[in-house]
């Protein structure tokens, strides 16, 4: 099924949004080659393709209590209600502890939690309020966002201390690795758009929270339609995206790692395949699989993992707007 952007929302279940969630990390996850990344053809030493795939399994139960939670919990017939009964942060929380328990490979998919997480709960409300269109279903994202509170703040950090993620680096205020960071949290009532919006200039998903998810929403969603309607293929409209995101956005991962040089380099270098044609191309393929061996062989240190985060979120927008194929 083909979409624009002007598609209205086409899902008539919550199961049908916990089915987006499950789907958009696995075509995200087994897009290929996306440079960097581990996917169905590329493990890393200590983490594995197959680890990623039992991380989805383990989101999955977690998803369907959060989302069913949410639609019983929505009004009916009210747009203008707090969302704060959402308890982003207790999904944080429980979605990386499962995600943890269930594979030995690491921190594999916390940023598709914390992506996914707010897009998932925005569709359950929309559909429990009859929203279909883009517009409205942003409006309602925004609330969701703003709605956050303290505890939910709190409870990220425990997601992220319990996913003990590589590459955080220091912070001035509020640094993670500091014991005290809680009790600051507590004492400046700290919100989690807040919190988000402290980081977003070194952290690309605390970006798309302070900004209503520009990049997925505005610029790969959009992008990524508009590939797939040009050559149905869902690994070029995936692979593809995420070269564009890239080449417009220098990842930040790869920024904390390794320094602006090394992500200012692969996001040239992503520009100059996608102008070759990327997977269309003998010519993109060439560049794409060369530029792939090479960040490999750096085993994570140049790794785009925060775009691959970002290109699950643009993967479900098209899902949630009817995308099949």
């Amino acid at each position: 099924m083909f979409i624009r952007e002007n598609s209205p929302i086409e899902l008539e279940s919550v199961e049908d949004i916990i089915r987006c969630t499950t789907l958009s990390s696995l075509l995200e996850l087994s897009g290929y080659p996306k440079p960097g990344n581990i996917h169905r053809t590329q493990d890393y030493k200590e983490t594995r393709y197959e680890h990623f795939l039992a991380g989805v399994a383990a989101l999955q139960p977690v998803f369907s209590d959060f989302c069913n939670r949410i639609y019983k919990s929505t009004k009916i017939g009210k747009r203008s209600q707090n969302f704060s009964y959402i308890n982003l942060g207790k999904f944080f929380r429980a979605a990386t502890q499962e995600m943890m328990r269930w594979q030995k490979g690491g921190n594999i998919m916390l940023g598709h939690i914390l992506i996914l997480g707010p897009l998932a709960a925005s569709a359950v409300i929309s559909l429990r309020l009859g929203i279909t269109t883009l517009e409205k279903y942003k409006e309602i994202l925004n609330d969701v966002i703003t709605d956050a509170t303290v505890s939910d703040t709190i409870q990220l950090y425990d997601a992220i201390r319990i996913s003990n993620p590589g590459g955080l680096g220091k912070v001035k205020k509020y640094d993670l690795t500091e014991e005290n960071s809680i009790n600051e949290l507590k004492r400046d009532r700290i919100t989690l758009k807040q919190i988000f919006e402290f980081s977003q200039n070194y952290d690309l998903i605390s970006k798309e929270y302070a900004t209503g998810f520009h990049i997925i929403l505005n610029e790969g969603f959009p992008y990524f339609i508009k590939i797939f309607a040009k050559v149905r293929d869902i690994n070029i409209a995936t692979v593809h995206t995420f070269l564009k995101i890239l080449s417009n956005h220098p990842d930040t991962l790869i920024i904390r790692k390794s320094g602006m040089k090394s992500a200012e380099m692969i996001s040239e270098k992503s520009s100059k395949i996608l102008n070759a044609g990327g997977l269309l191309t003998e010519e993109g393929k060439h560049l794409l699989n060369d530029l792939d061996g090479q960040l490999q062989e750096k085993e994570g240190k140049l790794n785009p993992g925060t775009t691959a985060d970002l290109i699950a979120g643009v993967i479900f927008m098209a899902l949630l707007f009817g995308l099949r194929f």
